[in-house]
This record gives C-alpha cells, structure tokens and sequence, in this order.
C-alpha cells in the first residue's frame, strides 16, 4: 500500500510540475513596440510609401500567429527601452542583433541586413569635415575635434565597436543631444540644417529618406573608415525581464515563423530593398549571406549576460 501511496504522489507532483510548466510556457499576448521614426516606421500621413522596414515583419507575425492576442504601443525611443526594462511582455522589432542576450532583451535571429554606419552632415560641412579627416572619415580623430559640433537623439545608440569609440573619446560629454519624443531622427536631421550641430551618427539610408520625402533634407553622408564598421544586423528584441520566461517562449515561436514564412518571402525582402538598395547596393548579397544562409535552428534565446543595452534603432 505504501508503494502505491508514494506512485500516486509522484502521478499528482509530476501532474502538477507540467500542468504548471503548460501554463509558464504559454504566451498569450504580445505588445508590438513602435515609435514615430522613419523609415524604421511609416506613418501614413507622410509622403513616403506606407510600409517601414520594421513594418511588414510585424504585420506578417500577427498574422502567422493568430492564437496570440496581439497589440500596439506607439511610443518614444527612450519608453521603449523603460518598456521592456519594466518587464513587459512586449517586443520591439527594430533592434541591433546580438549573439546574448542582454538584462533589457533576448534577440530573435538575425531579420535584415543594414549597411555600415556613417557620419552625416549637410554637403558644406561634410566638404569641411572630409577636408581634415578624410574620405572615408578618422572617426576618432573627428570625434576629438572640438571645431565640429556632434549631435543626436539622446536614446540613439549604435553598434558596439562604435560606441566604445564613442565612449573612449568622451564626445558624449559634449554632444548635442535631441531630446525629441517625436520623430527623434527627423529632428537631428533638422537641426543640421539649422546648423545646431555640424554632423551625426546614422545608416545612409536615413539620409536618403529625409532628402526624398521630407523637407528637412540636404544632407549627405561620408563613409566611416575604422576597421570592422561592416554591415549591421537587425533583429527583433523581446523583455528579458518579462515573468513566464517570456522573452525565450515567445522567440521561440517567432524565430520558427521568421525561418519559415517571413525572411525567405520576396515580399519581405522587397520590403527591405525599397528603403536599403539606393545606398546599400550590395544589399541582396549580404541578405543572402548574413540572414538566409546562417538559418539557425529556432531555439530559446541564450543566457542573459550583464550587458544592459539602448534601444538602437
């Protein structure tokens, strides 16, 4: 009897552990995280056609996972990242790619393919910046100069070989930041043109956005000439901190739709051309290497490791 006493224990422990771990491992709802930003996200008003390069992806997502109940939060760069500090079970599908996961969020495989960053400025000062540190640009010694003014939204990060260059110049300690909690790029590049700062950090794809369907255009771009300032992958980036393991179930149900349906459609991938192959020929190229060819297995996002990160898109 007490053999069958202890069987019938274990049944309802063992029960009850799977029952709990169905309901750990169930997602329910996911918030989709966006901002006033373009071209990442159109708004319809605009001039531009509809369809960002961060929106396709989310729309196609939605619609391949109709079991989850799916919402929007327009918000500033800067709530996003309190967003998904805070723990909300949320995602935002404009992130830089990593390989961890950081405290603020775990990264789905790798969506797109960006091309390297650059320094932009209106044409007289970019002549002036390339006349004394060359063309491509000595970040570093640009960085240094005190003679140009450098600016951007206060929640703009990059990738981070460039923001340790930012840091190790201390040009943060001086830069003009945009406070902006609408449109924030849109504003760094108005105040180019107002000449409040002499130059920024961004794709060159922003540059041409803003010269082809916005009056705050004007502006150019020069290429980076440090080492390993390649081309940039995107990613979709879920809380790290949301309860019920959260961030892995849900990429674990995204990256098998982004393997499957979404990054092998055409449809997609002309998404990303629209707004990438004026200043990125090689976009194709790089797509079909960096995004179609890595095609790892849809697993859960690895550990988090202690490296707290911006929203960077």
């Amino acid at each position: 009897m007490r053999s069958v006493y202890y069987i019938i224990t274990l049944f309802f422990y063992f029960s009850s552990n799977y029952a709990h771990a169905n309901r750990t491992n169930t997602i329910t709802e996911i918030t989709w995280l966006q901002s006033n930003n373009p071209p990442f996200h159109i708004n319809k008003s605009t001039k531009a056609p509809s369809g960002g390069l961060c929106d396709y992806i989310t729309k196609e997502l939605i619609k391949q996972l109709p079991n989850i109940k799916h919402s929007y939060a327009i918000v500033p760069q800067k709530r996003i990242g309190k967003y998904l500090d805070d723990g909300h079970a949320a995602c935002f599908p404009c992130m830089i790619h990593r390989q961890q996961s950081t405290n603020r969020a775990a990264y789905s495989i790798p969506t797109t393919v960006y091309p390297a960053f650059g320094v932009i400025a209106i044409p007289k000062k970019a002549q002036q910046i390339a006349h004394r540190h060359g063309d491509p640009v000595q970040l570093v010694k640009l960085l240094s100069d005190q003679t140009f003014i450098f600016g951007k939204s206060a929640a703009r990060k990059f990738t981070p070989k460039l923001n340790k260059i930012e840091y190790n110049t201390k040009v943060y300690e001086n830069a003009s930041l945009s406070w902006s909690s609408d449109n924030e790029s849109g504003a760094v590049i108005s105040r180019l043109n107002h000449g409040y700062i002499d130059y920024t950090i961004d794709y060159p794809f922003m540059a041409d956005y803003y010269n082809r369907f916005s009056d705050l255009g004007n502006v150019t771009t020069l290429a980076i000439a440090e080492k390993n300032n390649n081309i940039v992958l995107g990613a979709i980036g879920c809380s790290a901190s949301a309860p019920n393991n959260f961030a892995n179930n849900a990429l674990h149900l995204i990256n098998h739709v982004l393997q499957q349906k979404i990054l092998p459609s055409e449809q997609y991938q002309a998404s990303q051309r629209q707004w990438l192959e004026a200043t990125f020929p090689d976009f194709d190229m790089q797509y079909q290497q960096h995004v179609l060819n890595v095609n790892p297995q849809a697993t859960p996002a690895p550990a988090t490791v202690e490296n707290p990160d911006k929203v960077e898109h």
